[in-house]
C-alpha cells in the first residue's frame, strides 16, 4: 500500500465528522495502529484532522472540505520548503569568490587559474558568475584593461570586488532574478544596465 492510499483511507472515513479511535480505525480499516497512527499523523500535518484526545481522531473544517472536493492525499512535499538552505561549499564559484575575495584587482583568467579544477567550460561559467555579481553591484568593471597577449588584442577586462560580504559566494537565481547572499541572508536585486 502506498503512502499516500493510507491517509486518504482514514481522511474518507472519518467524513462524518465522527471522533474514532486508533482501535477502532485499525478495526473497521484493517490496517495496523502503527499505520493508523503514521496516516492520521500525515493528516494532522497538513491541517485535515485533529486529536481530540490521546487516540482518537476527527477531521477538521479543512478537511471536511478536502473530502467534499475528493481530495486524494499523495505523498511528497505538500508545502514549499521556505527553511534557509545550506549552500555547496567547494564549487567552481565558490572558488571564484574566494578568489576575487583574495586579491584586489583580477581579471576572469586570473580567477580561472585559481579556481579551475577541470570542469565543464570554466570560462563561460566565470565570465558569467562575474556578470551577475556587476549586475547586483558586487563586483565593478575598471576603466582600464590589462595588456592583451595578442598583437591587436584590445585586452582583458579587470575588475574589483567592491561587496565583500563574507566567506560564503553569492548565488545568483534565475527565476527570481537576484542574487543570494548567504552571509546576509537576503536578496540583492540586478540591476543589467551596469
Amino acid at each position: 500500500m502506498g503512502k499516500g492510499e493510507i491517509p486518504t483511507k482514514i481522511l474518507y472515513h472519518l467524513a462524518d465528522g465522527a471522533c474514532c479511535t486508533i482501535d477502532e480505525l485499525a478495526s473497521s480499516l484493517q490496517l495496523t495502529r502503527r499505520q493508523i497512527s503514521d496516516g492520521a499523523c500525515s493528516l494532522i500535518f497538513r491541517d485535515h484532522a485533529e486529536r481530540v484526545e490521546k487516540g482518537c481522531y476527527q477531521l477538521t473544517e479543512t478537511g471536511l472540505a478536502a473530502v467534499a472536493a475528493g481530495d486524494v492525499i499523495k505523498s511528497g512535499p505538500w508545502r514549499p520548503f521556505t527553511g534557509e538552505r545550506k549552500p555547496y561549499r567547494d564549487t567552481f564559484r565558490q572558488r571564484l569568490w574566494t578568489a576575487m575575495r583574495m586579491s584586489p584587482t583580477f581579471t576572469a583568467g586570473d580567477l580561472i587559474i585559481a579556481a579551475d579544477r577541470g570542469g565543464k567550460d570554466p570560462v563561460d561559467n566565470a565570465n558569467l558568475y562575474i556578470r551577475h555579481l556587476k549586475w547586483a553591484g558586487y563586483v565593478a568593471e575598471l576603466p582600464v584593461r590589462q595588456r592583451g597577449t595578442r598583437l591587436r588584442s584590445n585586452g582583458f577586462k579587470r575588475f574589483r570586488l567592491l561587496r565583500d560580504s563574507g566567506p560564503i559566494a553569492p548565488v545568483y537565481r534565475t527565476t527570481l532574478g537576484v542574487v543570494h547572499d548567504f552571509n546576509t541572508r537576503e536578496d540583492v536585486t540586478c540591476d543589467k544596465s551596469r
